[in-house]
C-alpha cells in the first residue's frame, strides 16, 4: 500500500474514553508536561474526578530529601525514578524541611531555620506547587501535625483539606510553658482555631503516622504507672509495649479516637497504609530480628483489629532500624510481600557512612537487597532520615 494512502494516527484522534484510560496509566510527571499540549488534554488532566481516580490508581513511591536534592525512588523497579534540586523556598538559609506528612500526593512540611524556629508549608512535589501556611504564635519541637479532610460520604473533601496541630505537654517535655492544646487550620478560610479536645497528658504520640481516607493515624502508647524499674530489659519491653496502640484524629468530628491495640510487644513498630483503606504494621524484635507484617480490617467498618499477613525469621535478617531516628519506610507491591527502604551504617570512627537499602521480603525470605545510596555521615540529624511513602498526584494545592 502506498504511504500516501495510509491512515494517519495520533493520540488526540482517539475517543475521549480511550484517551482517559491511557492517561490513567500515565505517570504523573508525564501528565504535568502534557497539560499545555491542547485544550482537551488540559481539561481532562485538570478535571477533579480524573485527578482523584488517577491518584487512586497510582503506585506508591519513596521520597527523600538529602543535601538539597529531592529523590523519588520506584520500589518496584528498585531504582531512583527522578532526582531534582529542591525548590528555592526550602533551600537553606532560611528554611529546610525537618519532617513531612503525606496525604493525596501533598506533603505537609515542617520547616526549620538555622535557629530552629519553624513554620509549615504545603507542597506538591509532582507539580512543584508550594504555599506557606499562615503561622501560629509558636511552633515547638513537642508539636505534632496531621493533614486530612472530612471523610463522611456527604462531605468528602467538600470542606477542603485541614491540618491538625497539637502539643502533648508530657512529663519530660523540655519546652517552656507548653500547654496541651489542639488547633485546626482550614485551608478554606486560611485560619487557625482552637478546638475543645483534650490530649491525654500521659499519652505520647510518636512521629510514626499515616493519613488514610482523610484521617490521621499514629502509633501511641501510655506509660504504666506501676511499672517496676528494676525489671529485666525483656520484661520492661513487654510491659511498655502492652500499652502500644493506634490513635486516630477524625477530621469529620474533630476528635481523637483510640482505634485498637497493636498486635505484639515488639519495640520496633512501623505504621503504613494497606490497600488504600486499611492500616499495616511492620514489626521487628529488638534482639531476634524476626519480622512480622500485620494488616488491619477496613477502617470505618466498625471495630478495627489486626491479623498477621506474614512473618519471617532467620539468622540472616537485617536490622531495619539502627537508631531511634532512623525509622524505615515500606510499601506493598504484591501479595505477601513488602519492600522496605531503610538506613544502615558502614564503617567506624571517622569513616562512618550511611547506606540506604531497598529490601524486598516475603513469607519465604529475602527476595532482593539493593543499596541505593551511600553517603559520608557529617550531619547525623539529617543522615538517618530515610524518607516517606509518597504517591505522586495532580491534586492542586487548596
Amino acid at each position: 500500500m502506498a504511504s500516501s494512502s495510509k491512515r494517519s494516527w495520533s493520540l488526540s484522534s482517539l475517543p475521549p474514553e480511550i484517551t482517559q484510560e491511557i492517561f490513567y496509566k500515565t505517570p504523573t510527571d508525564a501528565l504535568v508536561r502534557s497539560k499545555p499540549t491542547c485544550k482537551k488534554w488540559y481539561a481532562l488532566i485538570t478535571d477533579e474526578t480524573f485527578i482523584y481516580e488517577h491518584l487512586r490508581r497510582s503506585q506508591e513511591r519513596f521520597i527523600r530529601i538529602f543535601d538539597g536534592v529531592v529523590q523519588i525512588v520506584d520500589p518496584v523497579l528498585t531504582r531512583e525514578r527522578s532526582a531534582s534540586p529542591i525548590q528555592n523556598e526550602f533551600q537553606p538559609p532560611p528554611y529546610e524541611i525537618d519532617t513531612m506528612v503525606h496525604c493525596d500526593g501533598l506533603m505537609l512540611c515542617k520547616c526549620a531555620d538555622h535557629l530552629r524556629f519553624a513554620n509549615l508549608a504545603l507542597w506538591n512535589p509532582a507539580t512543584r506547587k508550594f504555599r506557606w501556611v499562615d503561622p501560629v504564635d509558636v511552633i515547638t519541637s513537642s508539636e505534632y501535625y496531621g493533614i486530612g479532610y472530612s471523610n463522611s460520604k456527604k462531605k468528602a473533601r467538600d470542606d477542603g483539606y485541614k491540618i491538625v496541630r497539637f502539643t502533648c505537654g508530657l512529663e519530660g517535655n523540655y519546652e517552656i510553658n507548653v500547654v496541651p492544646q489542639v488547633e485546626i487550620y482550614e485551608f478554606k478560610t486560611n485560619s487557625w482555631r482552637t478546638i475543645g479536645v483534650k490530649v491525654d497528658a500521659d499519652v505520647k504520640i510518636t512521629r510514626k503516622c499515616v493519613a488514610v481516607m482523610g484521617n490521621m493515624y499514629w502509633i501511641a502508647f501510655r506509660d504504666h504507672e506501676e511499672e517496676d524499674e528494676e525489671e529485666e530489659e525483656e520484661d520492661e519491653e513487654e510491659e511498655e509495649e502492652e500499652y502500644e496502640f493506634i490513635r486516630c484524629f477524625d477530621f469529620s468530628d474533630e476528635t481523637f479516637k483510640d482505634v485498637c491495640f497493636c498486635p505484639t510487644s515488639y519495640v520496633n513498630s512501623h505504621l503504613s497504609c494497606f490497600n488504600g483503606d486499611s492500616l499495616s504494621l511492620l514489626q521487628q524484635g529488638r534482639s531476634s530480628r524476626n519480622i512480622e507484617v500485620w494488616v488491619s480490617s477496613k477502617l470505618g467498618d466498625g471495630d478495627v483489629s489486626f491479623s498477621k499477613y506474614f512473618s519471617l525469621s532467620g539468622p540472616g535478617l537485617r536490622a531495619l532500624r539502627v537508631r531511634d531516628d532512623a525509622s524505615p519506610v515500606y510499601c506493598f507491591v504484591k501479595p505477601k510481600s513488602v519492600i522496605v527502604w531503610f538506613v544502615g551504617v558502614e564503617g567506624k570512627g571517622d569513616k562512618v557512612r550511611n547506606c540506604l537499602t531497598l529490601y524486598e521480603i516475603d513469607e519465604d525470605g529475602v527476595r532482593n537487597e539493593k543499596v541505593t545510596e551511600r553517603n559520608d555521615v557529617h550531619d547525623y540529624s539529617r543522615a538517618f532520615v530515610c524518607g516517606y511513602v509518597y504517591v505522586p498526584s495532580l491534586v492542586p494545592l487548596p
